[in-house]
């Protein structure tokens, strides 16, 4: 009797929660000649989500959170597991089948290794149909948001050194789970990307009370609503930092030589187009750095004559700053005759070719950092210098930068 009434009350734990019911509330409608949010993008290549759908059989969305070129996403509560998530609906044009077979790919590692969280994860697939064409989903734990925003919402334009140091430790465990256990590069690091775990999961259930009690903004527009994103209050505490999308992950197993990273990011082997792997992961972390603790660019390959990026002037920013590349280096690339001559010496401009752009004056990493002095600035810029390497292989492992001295030292 003892063991049946143990298993009664287990079934009806499990018992999924029958879907909320919205009550029909006026919200505020938006102009119809203003364009909302993913409209922007082409309006008919999403899925028509709607405030209270049932996805699956078992997802109820209660609010939005944000959108994409690629996706719309969505809070939801798991009917079945009594809990928030957070729904990724992709358009209908296929740019998400390699994204989900790298969620399942990331899924498949050792979950003993502490990276392992540090990296988000997936907790559920699933595909839509709407007028004939498949929308997959992912499913995820919800998190807070990200580098970016959080210093946006604090009226902040950098993050202070200790709190650098505790993102960066994680940010590079997530690196190596991935470089090693995954064979993955994620190719897309950025502040953007690096969101927190959310501790105090009162703040979901306090966005879906506001959506009933103060609806979303939203527009009627052909067969669907589109609703403005509802920002999540601030927590008590910030959670830790995890790596988010892998839209643009590629396996570090097989030969990878295409045009990648954002244009700020790029690493030199990209842009000379040499094989690139691993190690520009470790570049992109260098580069980014500066953004989140100078609060400025350290490379912005803006070109003023063309009033936009250009490699050409990528490279200028690199040569003043690190000193000219390898001969070597430049010998492998396929695009260094844009560049260099045959004995790796910058093409400057001439009455031929006068959009060429000269070299910029020598400068320096010391120059560059304002907000350091002593041994603090010494160490970190060693940090720095050890993954702004020309050569790929003489940049330092996510795992041998986690013995940093820098990274290391002791909080004050």
């Amino acid at each position: 009797m003892a063991g049946l009434l143990k298993w009664a009350k287990s079934a009806v734990k499990r018992a999924p929660s029958p879907p909320r019911q919205y009550p029909n509330v006026k919200f505020p409608l938006i102009n119809p000649s203003e364009k909302v949010e993913e409209e922007n993008f082409g309006i008919e290549r999403y899925y028509p989500a709607r405030i209270g759908d049932v996805l699956s059989s078992r997802y109820q969305i209660v609010g939005k959170l944000g959108f994409g070129n690629s996706s719309t996403v969505w809070l939801a509560r798991d009917l079945h597991a009594h809990r928030h998530v957070a729904v990724k609906i992709f358009t209908n044009d296929g740019q998400d089948t390699d994204e989900i077979a790298i969620y399942k790919h990331i899924s498949q590692g050792n979950k003993s290794r502490l990276g392992y969280r540090y990296v988000r994860t997936a907790l559920d697939s699933f595909e839509l149909m709407n007028r004939g064409s498949k929308h997959p989903c992912l499913v995820h734990e919800p998190l807070w948001d990200s580098i970016r925003t959080l210093l946006e919402r604090s009226g902040r334009d950098r993050l202070t050194e200790d709190l650098l140091r505790v993102n960066l430790q994680r940010l590079l465990l997530a690196l190596d789970y991935l470089h090693t256990d995954r064979k993955l590069i994620h190719t897309d690091i950025k502040s953007d990307n690096i969101l927190h775990l959310i501790e105090d999961t009162s703040i979901l259930a306090a966005s879906e009370e506001a959506e009933i009690a103060q609806p979303s903004p939203r527009k009627k527009a052909m067969d669907r609503e589109i609703y403005v994103s509802r920002t999540l209050d601030m927590p008590e505490s910030i959670g830790e930092p995890v790596l988010c999308d892998f839209g643009n992950a590629v396996y570090g197993t097989k030969l990878n030589d295409d045009d990648a990273y954002p244009d700020v990011y790029r690493c030199p082997e990209v842009m000379l187009h040499l094989p690139w792997s691993y190690s520009a992961d470790i570049w992109n972390v260098g580069a980014m750095i500066w953004d989140i603790f100078e609060g400025k660019h350290l490379f912005s390959g803006q070109d003023p004559k063309r009033g936009r990026y250009t490699t050409r002037a990528h490279l200028t920013e690199l040569i003043s700053v690190l000193g000219p590349p390898p001969l070597e280096l430049i010998k492998r690339g396929k695009r260094s005759a844009e560049w260099f001559d045959g004995d790796g010496k910058w093409l400057e401009p001439d009455e031929n070719e006068p959009e060429r752009l000269p070299l910029l004056p020598s400068s320096s990493l010391e120059a560059a950092e304002e907000n350091l002095n002593g041994k603090d600035k010494e160490l970190f810029l060693n940090f720095i210098k050890s993954m702004l390497q020309w050569e790929p292989e003489k940049r330092k492992t996510a795992r041998e930068l986690l013995n940093d001295r820098w990274l290391t030292r002791s909080q004050r």
